[in-house]
């Protein structure tokens, strides 16, 4: 798995700058309006495989694959469209303009710069006449025209330089949308939704959004004869960047002040948790009310089930089948109540087991822990202040308030041998509940985190995600252009490759540094916004000392 990723990484940083630079390459200098239409093409061939992908997933899940592993039929879809691609390039490269390379520029810019160094340190004396540049050292060994390219790349590695920044930002606003969305109301327009058909409408937003901004607004921008550069551009792109963690920002602040959606008269909310080794059909069947929901194993589940009572209290019979595997449960179901319904066990014992969800908000710097037991032993949580003992099969803890740390571990006693219960960590002002697995070899435990739904919907999300993406569109289409304009001749491919690595280095950058869980989420989306503000305002100064002409299509 890992070489796999590792050639798939590499494939990818090979292919993207040339692909970039092999369709810049087809149009004459003197055709620059064609040439930005065909790296506009190349952006929105990207936001249209992920269309696509939205559209040809869902259908590949038919019930087929409802109790069966179907990746076999996902990486052989992938392979077999790879595979049509590169021959259909390898046939039709005949009809692309190919120009052949002419030794390493990049190795070229080396020894240019060890010399100017080289011959820096030599003649370093109050006595030797200084130069304009430092680079000019290297004038006796190189052309002027050569030096003036090297310049030119320390140039536009100045510019790259907060890039990698903002990526990593702007990733991470990505990945906290994800976390909001789990507090927000899953329906658009009164109708609910699962998270493909999120998907889909939002991508199908996002390239109508992109195909208007193109066809519509810049030409109209240029028919009124307002013309940007590609920096301008860019900073245009970033702005959209930070307008959109703002609105993230504000959304968030929303979102704390709103109560938690909880169940009406005559209705109950049930929160479905599938830890057994294969997927269930769950039916909750009562006279004249029929619910039905595929339960996939281990999946994070965003929305309550909602089941509507004919009175204040009801008895529910709970199936739970499979192909191969059929079982019932009577449960009885409160109006305004929350309750987890747990399945698990392994091939061919199953269980069914529901417990209250309780509603107490954890106090500052905290988060609330349940521990439940699903073992077929005793279980004993040893913590300073007590040893709370966890009756098997379906033992359950009270609400243990756990002070925010870095990684939280707990002493765990099973017929009594010690084990370590990680906790890992724990987000401030959140409730979780963790369910022990397996104890032999080692104790497997699950943790997930209790859902706190609010009422406001998810397609709220819309605007800042379209802002958000036509930002990085104009930012990443604009990047494309300049360093593929300003690039030294024989360097074109270098510099794509360095542009496209910084968005791939944004995550490194998110994995090196691990941010702080002790903060509020609006005081870090905050943060993230005013971090934003300065690395534009950082790029906007390197912009207006960059000397840059105005391109007009």
């Amino acid at each position: 798995m890992v070489l796999a990723i590792f050639f798939l990484a590499l494939a990818t940083g090979i292919k993207t700058p040339s692909i970039f630079c092999l369709a810049g390459d087809q149009f004459p200098e003197y055709q620059v309006m064609e040439r930005n239409k065909i790296f506009c093409f190349l952006y929105l061939s990207t936001v249209f495989e992920k269309f696509f992908a939205n559209i040809l997933i869902p259908l590949m899940m038919g019930n087929s694959c409802a109790y069966k592993n179907c990746y076999l039929i996902y990486f052989s879809t992938s392979a077999g469209i790879l595979t049509f691609n590169l021959g259909t390039f390898i046939y039709f490269r005949k009809l692309f303009f190919r120009e052949h390379p002419k030794g390493s520029k990049l190795l070229k810019i080396l020894k240019c710069i060890l010399t100017a160094i080289k011959n820096h340190l030599r003649h370093y004396s109050w006595k030797t006449p200084r130069r304009d540049h430092w680079l000019d050292w290297a004038s006796e060994k190189f052309s002027e025209n050569h030096l003036n390219e090297v310049k030119v790349f320390f140039r536009m590695l100045l510019f790259l330089l907060p890039f990698p920044f903002l990526w990593a930002l702007a990733e991470k606003q990505t990945s906290e949308w994800i976390l909001q969305s789990k507090k927000m109301n899953y329906s658009v327009n009164g109708y609910p939704v699962d998270n493909e058909d999120i998907q889909l409408f939002f991508n199908t937003a996002l390239l109508i959004s992109l195909i208007v901004v193109e066809v519509v607004l810049i030409p109209l921008a240029e028919g009124l004869q307002i013309h940007f550069s590609l920096i301008k551009k860019m900073i245009i792109g970033m702005s959209f960047i930070y307008f959109s963690s703002l609105m993230t920002f504000l959304l968030e602040l929303h979102i704390e002040n709103s109560p938690r959606m909880m169940p009406g008269s005559r209705e109950s909310f049930v929160h479905i948790l599938n830890v057994a080794d294969t997927s269930f059909q769950v039916n909750f069947i009562n006279g004249h009310f029929f619910y039905s929901k595929m339960a996939e194993a281990f999946e994070e589940v965003r929305n309550y089930e909602r089941i509507y009572l004919d009175a204040d209290q009801q008895y529910f019979h709970v199936y739970i089948n499979t192909e191969t595997f059929f079982k019932g449960k009577k449960i009885l179901l409160e109006e305004k109540m929350t309750y987890i319904v747990i399945l698990s066990g392994r091939r061919p014992v199953y269980s069914i087991t529901m417990v209250k969800e309780t509603t107490t908000k954890p106090d500052k710097g905290v988060a609330n822990v349940r521990i439940m037991n699903l073992l077929d032993k005793d279980v004993y949580i040893v913590m300073s202040a007590d040893t709370y003992n966890l009756t098997k099969y379906k033992g359950i803890s009270s609400e243990l308030t756990i002070r925010i740390n870095r990684n939280i571990n707990l002493l765990c006693v099973i017929e009594k041998k010690e084990h370590v219960l990680e906790l890992g960590l724990l987000q401030f002002g959140s409730s979780y509940i963790v369910l022990l697995l397996k104890d032999t070899p080692v104790l497997t435990t699950w943790k997930t985190k209790k859902l706190e739904i609010k009422p406001l919907s998810i397609e709220w999300q819309l605007p800042q995600f379209l802002i958000m993406e036509i930002g990085k569109y104009l930012v990443i289409f604009s990047g494309m252009e300049f360093f593929y304009y300003e690039a030294p001749k024989g360097m074109k491919v270098t510099m794509q490759a360095l542009w496209t690595s910084t968005l791939s280095s944004s995550s490194l950058i998110l994995y090196s540094v691990n941010y702080t869980t002790s903060l509020p989420k609006w005081l870090e989306y905050f943060l993230l916004s005013t971090i934003l503000l300065a690395l534009i305002i950082s790029c906007f100064i390197i912009g207006y000392c960059y000397q840059e002409p105005v391109l007009n299509f």
